[in-house]
């Protein structure tokens, strides 16, 4: 309850300010921002050695990219399509495809799950985030013959200069958290014990932050044209998304340890990275494109609590 307060507020302050000041322009730096803080904490304890345990734990792996890349992708664009509105389609395909997430690591921890397993699996779809742009970045192209004409009111000269780069995102959220974790791990240790003692404060801390920015943009500003009917429609969809990503969770993974690490991945998307991407297309697929990440934090948070008890009540065989 404390991280959908935290995300609430984060939320209408950022529209608030935004609403009295006409919103503040985008910035790339954010990006940097959610690297440094919310990803290179989480690639300290990570070794290339690691990978190693892909031959032994193959099935895990496995099951985490088909379920994840395939089964709730197709959900997804199903879902999407029912909508008939492209911008709530997108959003959907694109937290489709970014399982995991800033808080993953510290729910597999709880529920007992394999940690080395989790982490690889955090890894992997870590490193398909330049794919992920690349496929996402064609999604209009080909969906737009299926829905209505998006109404870009309002829209233009506030976005219409920027295009999602797929390999920058990588760079940013991949690349340099990498190479600073390196840094960080040779040269300064004193930063690595005080990132593990505080990391949950930090990505809550990161996460107020950038949501609060984000929704506090011109394009966030955007959202107090969209209809009941939208945010009706986009809630529905939203909440059939999610049914079916935790239901999937559940029937599909059992208690072992590895599955469990498995069924964070799945129960799971990176909705910060997923806003941040989102603000990049608003121009293309209108206000409503933000809608299904919005709701996506309060769906997402207010449930990890009554998954965790599912997974932690019924031990590992």
């Amino acid at each position: 309850m404390k991280q959908i307060a935290l995300i609430s507020v984060a939320i209408i302050l950022g529209l608030a300010v935004g609403k009295l000041t006409g919103g503040f322009n985008f910035f790339s730096a954010v990006c940097l921002v959610a690297g440094i803080f919310l990803v290179t904490p989480s690639l300290f304890k990570f070794h290339f050695s690691d990978f190693a345990i892909i031959k032994t734990h193959s099935g895990a792996i496995i099951k985490n990219l088909w379920i994840n890349y395939l089964l709730l992708t197709a959900a997804a664009l199903a879902i999407g399509y029912a909508s008939q509105d492209i911008g709530i389609a997108a959003a959907l395909f694109l937290l489709a495809l970014l399982p995991g997430g800033g808080m993953v690591m510290m729910w597999i921890k709880v529920s007992g799950a394999n940690v080395k397993v989790g982490f690889v699996i955090f890894m992997l779809n870590l490193a398909l985030l330049l794919p992920i742009t690349l496929i996402f970045g064609q999604f209009y192209g080909i969906a737009a013959p299926y829905f209505p004409a998006v109404d870009l009111t309002g829209i233009d000269g506030i976005a219409a200069t920027r295009n999602i780069k797929p390999f920058a995102p990588f760079m940013i959220l991949i690349v340099i958290p990498f190479v600073l974790s390196r840094i960080v791990l040779m040269f300064l240790p004193s930063v690595v014990g005080f990132t593990a003692k505080h990391q949950q404060s930090i990505s809550k801390l990161t996460m107020f932050g950038i949501v609060f920015y984000l929704f506090s943009l011109k394009t966030s500003q955007l959202l107090f044209q969209v209809s009941l009917t939208d945010l009706a429609v986009a809630a529905i969809a939203t909440l059939a998304f999610y049914a079916v990503t935790f239901a999937a969770a559940i029937k599909l993974t059992d208690k072992t340890p590895d599955e469990k690490a498995v069924f964070w991945h799945i129960a799971t998307r990176y909705i910060t990275l997923a806003l941040i991407l989102a603000v990049f297309s608003v121009d293309t697929f209108g206000a409503t494109f933000i809608l299904p990440v919005m709701f996506a934090y309060f769906i997402q948070i207010g449930a990890a609590g009554f998954l965790a008890k599912i997974e932690i009540e019924q031990p590992a065989t």
